[in-house]
This record gives structure tokens, sequence and C-alpha cells, in this order.
């Protein structure tokens, strides 16, 4: 068999079908009729005794599942036709009862205690069992304030003071510097951890997308130059390391009340190195003439969280038993994608001053509550103890000393010593596939080794 293009006719040998090929197969006539060519009838095409062959109409044969489907739907809305027996039941005096009250049996369910379940959480609202009236002020990890270090003086009634030279950096061993440099860079660099950083972003395009970057994460950086700064210290100090704990990840809890404002600290200290004897004062000279910053119209509680559902509570980590429980220096890490404002803007250098004078007041109050008691207002003798706050890179210097936990009394006052804010270095990474450590500063290394010294 083969089909003719241009007579479109198909041929079966010397046979020809004279029909039109487009009408045969999409016009539905009813049948067409077949003609030879040749005297006598082709065998292939033999059909009785009839040298014509009749082809048989196409059939209009319907889906019967469509049909069952369509009629599924039709009967499916027929609603049941009221016949009015239940009325003559009713009327006889016969009760009539549906089938589902009889078939289905009422089963009661007790709820047990499954012991791994977690219970359902408290709603947020005066049916908390730790819900009270009065608000509570709180100030955490991740919370500066919006005027910085004076409404931290202001908050903790403390004097601002600049660290004399018998407290500023003293000189380190040569082969130091040549240390600190390699553990820069492994705490930046050379670390095995990748992890996804945060975005980057560019303030005049902020629609851009750059590429993500992977490496060492903030944290990471933090804890590893830390640990890894004072165990070269202690490996220069031997004597004095026999006479430190350093201890991590400490949270303390401070409540107290300013100016009939309840007011709770909740801080966590990232590294506490604590020794045997508490730090000799920095100055016992009386404070009652000296007058705090005035931050007019700004009220000292501006910007702390609002809570209703609190625990006032007095936690000093370090237990009382232990011999070296006194803090000597307290390392605070320093995140800028946890340490917001509370307006979304950007921290500035005094609110990562008031940040650390936050920290080392309320790490010293708790100290001195767990030593003298909780109630007490007046200390027996100053609690003195240093704080460093970093991000790994910038690093920030002061000395708080407690001589009062009566905040409302203007006669006696706290003392906080402090330095600029120093950077440890300019840039660490890589450039051209080579790591690159530019702008080292001795002068941080130095600050960090007078305070490990410090007795």
């Amino acid at each position: 068999m083969r089909i003719d293009h241009k007579s479109k006719n198909i041929m079966f040998g010397r046979n020809r079908i004279f029909l039109d090929i487009r009408t045969a197969f999409c016009s539905p006539l009813p049948n067409y009729h077949l003609q030879t060519t040749s005297n006598t009838p082709p065998n292939d095409l033999e059909m009785g005794k009839s040298w014509a062959m009749r082809l048989s109409p196409v059939l209009f044969r319907q889906h019967i599942g469509w049909h069952f489907e369509k009629h599924w739907r039709v009967q499916g809305k027929r609603k049941p036709v009221n016949t009015g027996v239940e009325k003559n039941l009713i009327r006889a005096g016969l009760q009539v009862i549906k089938p589902e009250d009889i078939l289905k049996e009422k089963r009661t369910f007790e709820k047990v205690d499954v012991i791994g379940f977690k219970d359902k959480p408290q709603p947020l609202n005066a049916t908390h069992p730790d819900w009270h009236d009065q608000v509570l002020l709180t100030f955490r990890d991740n919370n500066v304030l919006v005027e910085g270090l004076p409404q931290a003086q202001v908050l903790t009634n403390t004097l601002r003071e600049e660290l004399s030279s018998s407290q500023e950096a003293s000189d380190v061993p040569e082969d130091v510097n040549q240390h600190i440099r390699t553990i820069i860079l492994n705490s930046h660099l050379f670390d095995a951890e990748q992890k996804k950083l945060p975005k980057l972003k560019d303030p005049e395009r902020p629609a851009w997308n750059f590429p993500r970057v992977y490496g060492v994460t903030q944290e990471r950086r933090n804890k590893l130059i830390i640990s890894k700064l004072l165990q070269l210290l202690e490996s220069k100090n031997p004597d004095l390391s026999k006479d430190r704990y350093l201890y991590r990840d400490l949270w303390f809890s401070l409540p107290f009340q300013r100016n009939s404002d309840q007011i709770q600290l909740t801080l966590t200290a990232d590294a506490v190195l604590a020794s045997a004897k508490p730090l000799s004062p920095v100055s016992l000279e009386p404070t009652e003439n000296l007058e705090l910053p005035n931050i007019f119209p700004f009220e000292p509680t501006v910007t702390l969280n609002k809570e209703n559902i609190y625990k006032l509570q007095n936690i000093y980590p370090i237990k009382s038993s232990l011999k070296k429980n006194c803090p000597h220096t307290v390392f605070v890490h320093y995140d800028g994608e946890i340490v917001k404002n509370l307006f979304e803007e950007e921290v500035t250098e005094t609110q990562i001053f008031g940040r650390t004078l936050m920290k080392g007041f309320t790490v010293a109050a708790s100290y001195a509550r767990s030593k003298y008691g909780d109630l007490v207002k007046k200390l027996p003798e100053p609690i003195t103890l240093q704080v460093v706050q970093t991000n790994g890179k910038f690093f920030h210097f002061g000395i708080f000393q407690l001589n009062t936990l009566d905040l409302d009394n203007g006669s006696v006052k706290n003392l906080w010593y402090q330095g600029p804010l120093q950077y440890l270095f300019e840039d660490c990474c890589y450039k051209l596939g080579k790591p690159v450590l530019e702008g080292y500063n001795n002068d941080v290394v130095k600050q960090l080794y007078a305070f490990y010294c410090n007795t």
C-alpha cells in the first residue's frame, strides 16, 4: 500500500482507490466505494463475488463511565421526599429514634499523662502563674542603651574616670607578638568551621544581592581569640596562673529598684577569670561632691524592655564554697547581628561603652549580694573587677569599682575607669589567595597583659 500525494489517492499495488484522503479520514460520510483500474479483480481486495469494497461507517460510541459519573452527580443531589410518616408516628404516640443513636456507641475519653510529652505553653496574659501587675524593666544581652555610657552612669550611679598610667599597658615579652599574629590568623581564617555568614549589605544599593559568604562565625572567632590569648598569657606567667581559674558562659541576674522602678539585669559573661583574692580598690576618695552626667529629657530607664511575666532572681553562678570565686576579669563578646538598637539603628561607640559598664556592674553587684546578702546596701569594702569587651577585632578595656548598692543615694557613688576603643588589627583576610594580616596593634596586647597581671 502506498499513497499518491499528487492525486491524494491510495494505491494497492496496481489498484487505485479513487477517494480524497482528507475527506475519507475527516468527513463523517457513511460509506465509500472501491474501484479498480484493471480488468481483473485484485486478490488482496477480493471480498466474496463483489469487486467493490464498502467501508464501514464510524460508530459514535459513548463512554459508559462518563454517563455513570454524570448520573451519580445528578442523583446525589436529590433530596429525600418527606412522606409524612414521621408526623403520623408521633401523632400515634410512637417515638422516632435516629439510627446513629443506636448504632454508634457513646464513649468517654479520659486524659492520660504520658511521660515525655510537653505541657501546653501557658498563655502570656494575666492567667500566667508568673504574671505581675507591676511592670518590670529588663536589660539583656541583645540590648543597648539609647544614650550609651551617660545613661548607664545615671542608671548605676557611677562616675566615669580615665585609666591612669598605673593601669595602662605594660611591656610584654618579645616573642608574644609573633604568637599573637598566629592566633589572629588561626581564629579568623584557618579554623575548620565553615558556616554561612550574615548577608552582605551595601547602603547605597540596598536591593543588590551579594553572593553568600562561608567562613568562621563571629561567635567562634570571639571564643577562639579569647581562649588562645589567655592561654598564651598563662604560659608567660605560670605563678599567676596557679591562682586563677577561667569560667565560661556564666549567667547573672540582678534585680533592684531605682526611683520606684523595678529593674532586673539578666546578662551573661562569655568568660570570667576568677581568682582566690579580690582586686584591691582603685580609689578610696570620697565621691559626694562629684556629679553624674545630665541626660535630660531622657529618663534613665528609657529603651528598657517592659515585661509583666517575670521572676525576680539574685543569681551569682560561682559557688561561694569554691576557693577561686572572686571575679577578676570579665570577658564579653560583641556580635553585631545580635546586639541591636531598639529602633534598628547602628550601634554607636558610646553604646558599646555603656554595654561594657552594665556588664561590669551586674557581675560586681551579684557577687556583692552573694557575699554580703541580698539586702545589702552599704558595702563593708569596695568590690573591684576588670571588664574586656571584644568582637575579635576591637577591644574595650574598663575597670569597675562597686562602692554602694544604694543607687538612689548620691552621697556615695560607684567608679568606672575606661580607655578608648582599640583595634587589634585593621584587616585580616585573603588577598590573591594568600592570608594577609594588616595593621597589627601591639598596644592592645600590652593592655590585656597588664589586666592579667593586675592583682
